[in-house]
């Protein structure tokens, strides 16, 4: 609680620089080292946040759980940046910043406040302390969760290749709107994801996160193949990509929260918390930096080769949105299939069961629509 105070307050700080710091380049270096100490707060408080869930949440309704929190952010999302917006919009200069820092370190506080309402005493505790050492030892000894860092670190690695060079692409290549990619991207998939979530808390706690992670990645590295049929000026790749990709990449997020607490030993999670967040950061960043040479490399090649692939131009964009599709099918079938999954029900017979109630669902509500005519 104590990092989550620090953090939130130097918000609360960055709200007043403009005022407190007359010189623009003395701001900035202030705004940067508030940034930075926020990061480093942020990471802190992250780790015992997550321990903390494991204990208090009891596994049956973990997956519900989770996925209404989501939701629940997905709405206070919605609401608080359009009111930041209309704040911004009509309050000139760093007036308004500071009023939006300041009621955005102030709700931050209050978050904090709430914690002590939590009974702390369901957290075990091993007398004598815990060695950090020796859990980090232990995240490598133990199959079950050395096959859970796998699996994330080479699927964050395959999805960060291509994650942030979509919009770009479509900015540059497909010359879409900033405007256009909000309502056909962000919009259309929070939209879809806010009206499903609920049904994967509670496929999460019938079938397990193993099961669940294979459906929704399997899914979204399909639906990403859109984008090899994009031409300038076409909006639809991204309204596909947001739209569908939103029904699974919400479930894709449950089940790496759901993963971090059933994967990872009570005693010892906070060792493994760490050990995931190290790994997964260094994965990210890694393929972020390759991708971006990717990019730069394959640019001159293609622009001289001037392929046709389904009549449409194949550039270095899509050269890399098949790398990346490969990357992710590679990984979804070489580890995720190793990981253990937290239901009793069998891996092969845990996906059976959910294709059928899924059509049976389906076959219930079209037949209640067609009685309703």
């Amino acid at each position: 609680m104590v990092g989550g105070i620090i953090q939130r307050s130097l918000w609360i700080i960055a709200a007043f620089i403009p005022y407190i710091f007359p010189v623009e380049e003395s701001r900035l270096w202030s705004l940067i080292v508030i940034v930075t100490l926020a990061a480093l707060c942020s990471s802190y408080v992250a780790i015992p946040h997550t321990t903390l869930m494991g204990s208090v949440i009891p596994i049956d309704i973990r997956g519900r759980y989770t996925t209404t929190r989501q939701k629940v952010c997905m709405v206070t999302s919605l609401v608080f940046g359009l009111g930041i917006a209309f704040l911004l919009d009509n309050i000139p200069g760093f007036l308004g910043y500071t009023i939006v820092f300041f009621i955005g370190g102030v709700a931050g506080l209050i978050d904090i406040l709430i914690y002590f309402k939590i009974d702390f005493s369901c957290i075990p505790h091993k007398p004598g302390g815990f060695s950090l050492i020796k859990g980090m030892k232990d995240c490598f000894t133990s199959s079950r969760v050395r096959n859970y860092l796998l699996f994330w670190t080479f699927w964050n690695f395959s999805i960060h290749i291509s994650g942030p060079f979509f919009n770009k692409y479509a900015i540059d290549v497909l010359s879409l709107s900033y405007v256009s990619i909000i309502i056909f991207g962000q919009i259309a998939a929070q939209t879809t994801a806010f009206l499903i979530i609920s049904r994967w808390g509670v496929f999460l706690d019938r079938y397990g996160s193993v099961p669940m992670m294979l459906i929704s990645t399997v899914s979204s590295t399909t639906i990403a193949t859109v984008w090899l049929f994009a031409v300038p000026g076409s909006i639809w790749p991204m309204f596909v990509f947001n739209f569908l990709g939103g029904m699974f990449w919400c479930a894709n997020d449950a089940c790496m929260v759901n993963m971090q607490l059933s994967h990872t030993p009570s005693e010892g999670r906070p060792a493994a918390l760490a050990v995931y967040a190290v790994f997964t950061s260094i994965a990210a960043a890694a393929a972020l930096i390759l991708g971006g040479a990717m990019l730069e490399a394959f640019s001159p090649v293609m622009a001289r080769l001037q392929w046709q692939v389904f009549g449409t131009p194949f550039d270095h964009y899509k050269v890399v949105f098949c790398i990346t599709i490969a990357l992710r099918y590679i990984v979804i079938f070489t580890f995720l299939p190793r990981i253990w999954n937290e239901k009793e029900l069998p891996f092969r017979e845990a996906i059976s069961k959910f294709k059928y109630d899924t059509s049976s669902r389906l076959k219930y509500e079209f037949s209640r629509l067609r009685f309703k005519k």
